[in-house]
């Protein structure tokens, strides 16, 4: 376990090899300089997990995805499921300049099961005014639309809490806006079960403030399978439906699942919300397996499905449903999502 600081890495990134840098790339490092970042392993002795936690020094930085629960190289029998799907990444959270292909910017240089939380409130906000984006913090508006690639600066982010066990991290938020009325308490937990190839997160949101929370919440669900996602296969429990056409030389729907036929090339993405669910709890189960090699991964949670998005490129799969939440003040919500690791000839 590597507990560099922020600083340390961001000088021996950023300085030590600018003179090797071609210009277009000054301001960014290597993706295995994430590991330089503060962070905890977690095992269960059959799964071992990296998890980030938020605050002072954190990997993550950006105004997107939620800050608890970042999590990397959830690795089961040698087989790792969430590494880097990105060659370099950008140092600064405000920088927005165009880097060349296989650079991220800190909205997005993250892996592993990260969670993003719709924005509350934009539109009520008004131009200049407060909204919500849970996970995160409070932000000014300062745009006709809400674009989630940006890094905002944030007018409250609330107080953190993190503590970690050998085989779990807990992640908490609180936050209070007076200005805004917007107000919660969230409580995140990574668990590697016992006995078991299995990872679970849990959650409960608690909405603290004199407005409602209306919001959804869907997991990245970043997997790296397969390098281009060749033979892999997503299984669910009802027939697919993709909403607009999937490439036909490199991934067909058939009933009640969705082939790669090829490697993804660079620079391509094969993408496409998905139909077909029903209100049922029961079709928030999902089964992504790389045929060639056996190994793969279960996905549920203990809630229906608000709607699906699908993404890939070359490099990563996300397969992502979406929970709706609608809480009024006073009232909270549960959920968890649960991941079963199998290798070849498990089930």
């Amino acid at each position: 376990m590597r507990h560099a600081a922020f600083a340390v890495a961001l000088l021996a990134g950023a300085c030590g090899t600018a003179n090797a840098q071609p210009q277009s790339l000054v301001g960014t490092l290597p993706a295995g300089a994430l590991e330089d970042f503060p962070h905890v392993a977690i095992s269960n002795g059959l799964i071992t997990a990296q998890v980030y936690p938020p605050g002072k020094k954190e990997l993550y930085q950006g105004t997107r995805f939620d800050h608890a629960g970042v999590v990397f190289h959830v690795t089961f029998k040698g087989q790792d499921y969430s590494t880097y799907w990105f060659d370099r990444f950008v140092i600064d959270p405000r920088d927005e300049r165009k880097y060349p292909d296989g650079v991220q910017h800190a909205c997005c240089a993250v892996s592993g099961p990260v969670e993003e939380f719709e924005p509350v409130g934009f539109e009520e906000a008004g131009m200049g005014g407060r909204f919500l984006k849970p996970g995160v913090g409070v932000f000014k508006r300062t745009s006709d639309k809400y674009d989630q690639f940006p890094t905002l600066p944030a007018l409250n982010t609330g107080t953190r809490a993190f503590k970690a066990s050998k085989n779990t991290a807990h992640f908490t938020q609180t936050l209070q806006d007076k200005e805004s009325g917007y107000g919660y308490s969230y409580a995140k937990t990574v668990s590697l079960v016992p006995g078991k190839p299995q990872m679970t997160i849990a959650h409960t949101l608690k909405n603290t403030g004199t407005k409602p929370i209306n919001t959804t919440v869907y997991n990245h669900n970043f997997l790296t399978l397969s390098p281009g996602n060749e033979h892999v296969a997503i299984t669910a429990p009802f027939a697919l439906q993709a909403e607009k056409p999937l490439q036909p030389d490199l991934a067909r729907i058939d009933g009640k699942t969705l082939h790669y036929l090829a490697s993804v090339p660079k620079k391509i993405s094969v993408n496409s919300p998905i139909m077909g669910y029903g209100s049922a709890v029961s079709d928030y189960d999902f089964r992504v397996v790389n045929t060639a090699t056996g190994f793969g991964q279960r996905l549920r949670a203990d809630q229906p499905i608000a709607r699906i998005n699908f993404w890939s490129v070359n490099t990563v799969l996300g397969w992502e449903p979406y929970i709706a939440i609608a809480l009024k003040p006073g009232e909270s919500k549960s959920w968890t999502n649960t991941y079963d690791f199998f290798g070849p000839g498990e089930k």
